[in-house]
């Protein structure tokens, strides 16, 4: 069983229990977003996981065609796409992230609150890449547990920290790729000073993904001298997907 939470955050995770898997056949090769990643920095790019997402628990709304989007994004040269696929708090399914992944070349994230192997298998079936686990909502033996799962499909597992704790949590699972979040889930506040403090303490070995509250490009030098390696970006994409142009 996920940890007691409450709030929001509790009613999301009870409803991602209920999920029923969508098993089919793959349609699609696996792209491998670490690799990725790498390319990007090898070009002295700013590696970008963009996110497509309609709406947020933080009050944040913005909808958009899904496919003009996934491919603008490939077309100015992002590293990933992130695709929230949670329906009650984000406007998220299934149907979009299986949409996308027939029509673009990226590594896909499935974005959701990962709690049972049947939303593992499910992004599998519909053509993920990597899958987000959060510590926040997992146990420690759960977040190991669905870690190794996730990576026994050939998908990489992006592990999400709020604080020091979480992080050493996730590197007792051997976690690969880190991403550590700005925004408090229960308070929905923004800290970028703190992913900033966090990165300087992330495992070496890990791909560290600066998570939320990336607004402009002096932000993304701030954290790159922190120590990321990549930058999960949402709102301000959302908004305005031009803007991509001058993060990259």
């Amino acid at each position: 069983m996920p940890k007691e939470l409450n709030g929001w955050l509790d009613e999301v995770v009870k409803a991602a229990k209920k999920r029923k898997a969508v098993i089919k056949s793959r349609e699609r090769n696996l792209y491998d977003i670490k690799d990725s990643i790498v390319k990007k920095k090898e070009k002295k790019l700013n590696p970008i996981i963009a996110e497509f997402k309609r709406r947020s628990p933080s009050g944040f709304k913005q909808d958009r065609d899904p496919l003009e989007y996934a491919k603008l994004m490939e077309r100015f040269g992002a590293a990933a796409l992130s695709i929230l696929t949670e329906p009650l708090y984000f406007s998220g399914s299934y149907e979009t992230f299986e949409a996308i992944s027939r029509n673009v070349k990226l590594p896909l994230l499935f974005k959701d609150f990962v709690v049972t192997e049947a939303q593992v298998d499910t992004a599998y079936s519909i053509g993920a890449d990597a899958v987000l686990l959060i510590v926040k909502v997992l146990k420690d033996d759960e977040l190991c547990f669905l870690y190794d799962y996730i990576k026994s499909y050939g998908m990489v597992p992006l592990v999400e920290v709020e604080n020091e704790k979480d992080l050493n949590t996730a590197d007792a699972c051997g976690a690969e790729m880190i991403g550590i979040n700005a925004r408090d889930l229960n308070s929905l506040n923004v800290n970028v000073d703190r992913v900033a403090a966090l990165l300087k303490i992330a495992p070496l070995k890990s791909i560290r993904v600066a998570e939320s509250g990336i607004q402009d490009r002096s932000q993304i030098l701030r954290l790159l001298e922190s120590g990321a390696d990549a930058f999960l970006i949402g709102t301000a994409l959302m908004k305005d997907p031009q803007k991509i142009k001058l993060l990259i």
